[in-house]
Parts: structure tokens; C-alpha cells; sequence
């Protein structure tokens, strides 16, 4: 074990978790409110909700591998993980802002149809936590 390695604190290593357990808890409140806010407040059918969840592991395949190769190989903004650990975060506040009002985005955007609006913001929402998460489980193992 080396010197610097011998007086961390059992502090620094859980302020050093705290990142990835929000990122985690967005992760929960995507997978406990999606299902339920598209069919009850929006009326979605089961397949369109389907059509949403797919999205999902869409955004994954290409999200993790995107940002785990940038951040591995990036250094801006002090470190190698901190931009985008910050930088997801931020876009998974502000998904998760954007799910339940997907109705007003509709109307703002104007747009009839509400399945494209949620299919783009569980997009957003996935690949932020995808941009958030992963650096977050890479700092502790740095």
C-alpha cells in the first residue's frame, strides 16, 4: 500500500461512492415512474411503453462504450471523470425534470403525438445516466 494510500479516511471513501449512489437513485425513479407515467397520465398503450423502454438499452449499447473511451482518454476541467460526472448529472436532472411534463414539452414543441416526445426524453434520460454512471464506478477504482 502506498503512503498517501494509508491516511484515507473512511470518510473520503464514502464521499467518494456518494456520485454513483445518486446516479443510482436516478436510475431508480426512471425504472419505478416510466411504466406508470406513460400509462396513466398519458394513456400510452403497453406496446408504446414497450416502444420507450427500448430505448433504453439502444442508448446503452452505444452510450457506455462512447463515454467510457472519452473519459478514459480525456483530461479537461481538472480531471479525467469530474466533466462528466458533472455533466450527467446535470442532463439526468434535467430528464428527470422533463418526464412528467412531457404534455407541456409536446405543446411547446408542437407536436400531436406524445410517444416521440417520451421516446426522446427516456433517450436523454438513459444516456445521461449512462455519461454520469460509468465515470462514477471508474473514479472509485481509480
Amino acid at each position: 500500500m502506498r503512503p498517501f494510500q494509508q491516511q484515507l479516511t473512511n470518510a473520503f471513501y464514502a464521499m467518494l461512492a456518494l456520485p454513483a449512489t445518486a446516479m443510482g437513485f436516478a436510475l431508480s425513479v426512471q425504472i419505478s415512474a416510466l411504466s406508470w407515467l406513460l400509462s396513466t397520465k398519458y394513456g400510452l398503450s403497453i406496446e408504446e411503453v414497450g416502444l420507450v423502454w427500448a430505448a433504453g438499452p439502444i442508448a446503452g449499447i452505444f452510450g457506455q462504450v462512447i463515454f467510457g473511451v472519452l473519459s478514459d482518454n480525456t483530461w479537461f476541467w481538472g480531471g479525467r471523470r469530474r466533466p462528466f460526472i458533472i455533466l450527467g448529472g446535470f442532463l439526468a436532472a434535467l430528464s428527470l425534470l422533463a418526464l412528467p411534463n412531457l404534455g407541456i414539452l409536446s405543446d411547446k414543441l408542437g407536436l400531436d403525438a406524445i410517444l416521440g416526445v417520451a421516446i426522446v426524453v427516456a433517450l436523454a434520460l438513459d444516456l445521461s445516466i449512462n455519461v454520469g454512471f460509468n465515470p462514477t464506478r471508474s473514479v472509485i477504482a481509480d
